[in-house]
């Protein structure tokens, strides 16, 4: 599995490389610009960096079901399985790596923003200052953020995996079929039908679940802790689809993949 993983990551690492290096030229670019510029890059860098993490991951994954070397990736000694948790791990590394890269961006931004305005700059209290800043624009903090792109993320592996099954049910179960790639989206798509049906059902169910959350929450500002408990039944049921359709994944690269 450790081997899996060191080989999905050095497949990535020079993109990877590349990538953090541009987004510091173009922050330093932005951040010339004073306060807008910082602010304009801050709003920007994680919906463009979240597209072309979707489009990476899915990539990848493509191509190792269509190309040589995934060809060669399925003839080692390894189950499929161990393929495609590894492929997801990787994804979650990948992730959590650009969430670490976005706070130190804020914290970057926060600090120019900060001088631009003319505040003085204590380097040893940037966080404090950070949140100073954000809750008096715009009533959030560091740890809003941290909950909101923690739940994003997890939507964002769960779509993933909806995809991932939606290829691997294609080169299975359908491999001698033609169209391959529209039956790959009219798969996706029922895939996603299904599961907002069962997501709906669940969330109706635990609604009293909500009321007692807006309750508590209409008493004053929303507070990190009461946005994670909003999230939390989302993320849990993103953690489940995650599990359940790495494990048909698995299964179907296991015993029903036609290379």
């Amino acid at each position: 599995m450790l081997n899996l993983i060191k080989y999905e990551l050095i497949k990535k690492y020079k993109l990877f490389s590349i990538a953090i290096i541009f987004s510091l030229g173009l922050n330093v670019y932005h951040m010339t610009k004073g306060a807008g510029g910082s602010i304009f890059f801050i709003a920007f860098f994680p919906m463009i960096a979240g597209i072309l993490y979707i489009v990476d991951v899915i990539r990848m994954y493509s191509d190792d079901l269509n190309k040589k070397s995934g060809y060669m990736l399925f003839m080692t000694p390894n189950s499929g399985y161990k393929i495609i948790v590894s492929k997801l791990i990787t994804s979650v590394i990948e992730g959590f790596a650009i969430l670490l890269i976005y706070f130190i961006f804020i914290l970057i931004n926060g600090v120019n923003i900060a001088i631009s305005s003319g505040t003085e700059i204590v380097y040893s209290q940037i966080i404090r200052l950070v949140n100073s800043l954000l809750s008096g624009s715009f009533g959030i903090n560091l740890g809003h953020i941290f909950v909101f792109l923690f739940a994003v993320l997890t939507f964002i592996i769960a779509f993933i995996t909806t995809v991932y099954a939606a290829m691997t049910i294609r080169k299975s179960i359908f491999s001698e079929v033609k169209f391959g790639g529209l039956l790959s989206f009219i798969i996706f798509m029922l895939l996603n039908w299904v599961i907002s049906s069962l997501s709906g059902n669940f969330f109706e169910a635990i609604s009293p679940y909500y009321e007692s959350i807006s309750n508590t929450m209409s008493m004053g500002r929303i507070s990190p802790a009461d946005l994670a408990m909003v999230m939390l039944p989302m993320i849990g049921v993103s953690i489940f689809q995650i599990v359940a359709l790495t494990g048909v994944s698995g299964y179907l690269l296991e015993n029903k993949i036609n290379l």
